[in-house]
């Protein structure tokens, strides 16, 4: 019999990737892992068990065997390279395998060597497919890990949470590794994926759900938080996050421990073009600041620096007099990057007095703790500085995971011709497209008159149209006949202004043929306006939306709060009132930002939603839905 020789790859990485490109089709590569998975089982080829040799061992004993000794020693090395993190040759000498006379067995082992290799370089996409070749009706331990993995990497949170407990239910495990890395998973899930993943049955799903609701309710008080995870200890004795109990318990006595915050420095731009903004979002602050004083019987010292009135490196400096507790701000995003810039190269009094009686000025780091109100552009995040984010595309991504959970298959996306509308109609098509495999149509369309023309031909309304103008030129006698829109949708999404939406929603609804099904029909809060009188929520009847709680009265979290900010403003545009809800969730925070940080399951129901941090101490937020119904705004449960 003939002997396989073979030789390890020397060539870089990239080259081995190209190779197995134009073998394997070409994919487009994700984002950087944000959570280490811990690392993939082994498993035998067949009857040959586990080594200890190196990759480079292995390989020099296929070159002593016949055919079928040596290939297993080749698959066994491949493996062993992926241990010793050499891709490229684990990579070459598997794309080599792919061309001999493999079992069936070995050439599913052989592919999840590719597999992998490709996972742990950043290319989950083409990992994906490659694992989507794998033939068998069984699949083995590390199939399952590494499917698990990959719809983590994805995106794909629920259904990865689902593929892992499907592989710990096969595989159980002890190793307590695996337990906290679950445990970060399902403390990435938002409000509306965890609705999703309620939905699901898998083993101990109930106790991983059940664990995650008192972390994210009762997290912020330990008496709380110990006494309800020690029931919950009972009903679920076997679980495997029962390891996790006592750590939680301690990071609780860590929250009695830390410091009191008392001197709370806020960063607006008070005066000039943004200080309506500025003027909002301190009158939420000031009405969340007079809440806590009367709830605690305790005073704090809070004080706010014009953003607009001087510049950041002044302000800052005035900070390292003032040595704050907590900051707050700022709001703009030229001035958080100028924060952050000046923070590296913050200036202090000089302990000696400067020449002609001036204060010298030295640079100082501070240690204070800051809530920024907007993401910055460049740099990142210290570990003492947080970030509130109200990026539109959040709700975007809200919207298209909570709908395509609804069953719809085909959707269009109708989006004002903007750079803000095209940022969200490409977010909510991304979010669709990865949850249900399908890429809906996005229809841009201008403001004015031309409005309407270019929703219409995105109906394929004037295509109907077109055929009864000829069929009339055609037939002497009067002819009645009635449009038809196009057929294959089952759901619109509107990225509109409310003056946009009050003309849309009506116009598509006459343009809907008789013959078919209404399509139902959603949008963002940029088209719900809390002013719109009884004839604009009429024309909008049906129209489902997103919105932050504050304005949805039913949702409301402080209500009191609510009933006063009405009675000091009765006539503030949607804009203020999400702006000074705001407000009210950033002094909130204050208290609540280290204990996020410290457990990530931890959640704040605030004014402006659901609020989560993620590891990179950003704080996002999940919105509630809302429909006009009878001229009038209910809140609705969609999820």
């Amino acid at each position: 019999m003939t002997k396989i020789i073979h030789s390890v790859c020397k060539f870089p990485l990239f080259l081995c990737f190209c190779l197995v490109t134009l073998l394997f089709g070409c994919s487009t590569p994700t984002s950087d892992k944000k959570i280490a998975p811990p690392a993939a089982p082994t498993e035998q080829i067949e009857v040959i068990a586990p080594t200890q040799l190196s990759g480079d061992r292995l390989v020099a004993k296929a070159k002593n065997e016949e055919n079928q000794q040596a290939i297993v020693f080749l698959l066994q090395a491949a493996t062993q390279y992926i241990k010793e993190q050499q891709l490229a040759k684990a990579l070459h000498i598997s794309a080599q395998l792919r061309k001999l006379p493999l079992t069936l067995g070995q050439n599913n082992y052989n592919q999840l060597n590719i597999v992998q290799v490709l996972f742990e370089s950043g290319e989950v996409e083409l990992a994906a497919k490659q694992l989507l070749a794998i033939e068998t009706s069984t699949p083995s331990k590390r199939h399952l890990f590494l499917l698990a993995n990959i719809k983590v990497q994805q995106g794909l949170l629920v259904k990865g949470i689902i593929s892992y407990l499907n592989y710990y239910q096969q595989f159980p495990f002890t190793d307590t590794e695996q337990v906290y890395y679950l445990n970060s998973l399902f403390a990435q899930l938002t409000p509306w994926q965890f609705k999703a993943l309620e939905k699901s049955t898998a083993t101990h799903l109930s106790g991983w759900l059940a664990f995650a609701k008192i972390v994210a309710t009762y997290g912020h008080e330990p008496k709380d938080l110990t006494s309800n995870l020690s029931r919950w200890q009972r009903s679920f004795p076997a679980h495997p996050a029962t390891v996790l109990v006592s750590g939680l318990n301690s990071k609780g006595i860590e929250f009695n421990d830390s410091r009191a915050i008392e001197n709370i420095s806020v960063l607006l731009p008070l005066s000039g073009r943004e200080e309506p903004l500025g003027k909002a979002i301190q009158a939420g602050i000031l009405a969340a600041y007079q809440l806590q004083n009367a709830n605690t019987g305790k005073s704090r010292n809070i004080r706010f620096y014009d953003t607009n009135a001087k510049p950041m490196a002044d302000i800052v400096a005035q900070l390292h007099l003032q040595q704050p507790d907590f900051v707050i701000g700022p709001l703009l995003k030229q001035h958080v990057d100028d924060y952050l810039l000046a923070d590296g190269s913050a200036l202090t009094v000089a302990t000696a007095p400067a020449e002609n009686n001036k204060v010298a000025l030295m640079p100082k780091e501070h240690n204070w703790t800051t809530l920024l109100l907007n993401l910055p552009e460049h740099g990142n995040l210290t570990e003492q500085q947080f970030a509130l984010s109200m990026l539109p595309e959040d709700e975007a991504k809200q919207a298209a995971f909570s709908l395509s959970q609804k069953g719809f298959n085909s959707a269009i996306i109708l989006s004002q011709n903007t750079a803000i509308g095209k940022r969200m109609a490409t977010s909510f098509a991304e979010q669709w497209q990865l949850q249900t495999e399908i890429k809906p149509s996005i229809i841009y369309y201008p403001s004015g008159k031309q409005m309407q023309t270019v929703v219409k031909k995105g109906l394929d309304v004037h295509l109907s149209d077109e055929r009864i103008y000829l069929m009339r030129n055609r037939i002497k006698e009067n002819l009645k006949a009635e449009a038809r829109n196009r057929r294959d949708i089952d759901m619109i999404y509107m990225f509109a202004t409310p003056d946009q939406a009050r003309l849309l929603k009506p116009y598509i609804d006459v343009n809907i043929s008789p013959f078919a099904n209404a399509i139902p029909m959603y949008a963002s809060s940029r088209s719900h306006n809390i002013d719109s009188n009884s004839n604009t929520r009429r024309d909008l009847n049906g129209l489902t939306f997103t919105e932050i709680p504050w304005l949805l009265n039913a949702q409301q979290v402080n209500q009191n709060l609510a009933v006063e900010a009405k009675q000091l403003w009765p006539g503030r545009s949607s804009q203020l009132e999400r702006i000074y809800a705001m407000g009210i969730d950033s002094m909130q925070l204050v208290d609540k930002v280290d204990d996020m940080q410290l457990i990530p399951m931890l959640r704040h129901k605030g004014e402006t939603g659901t609020l989560q941090m993620n590891a990179n101490r950003i704080i996002s937020r999940s919105f509630s839905w809302g429909k006009y119904r009878s001229s009038r705004v209910q809140s609705v449960n969609l999820d």
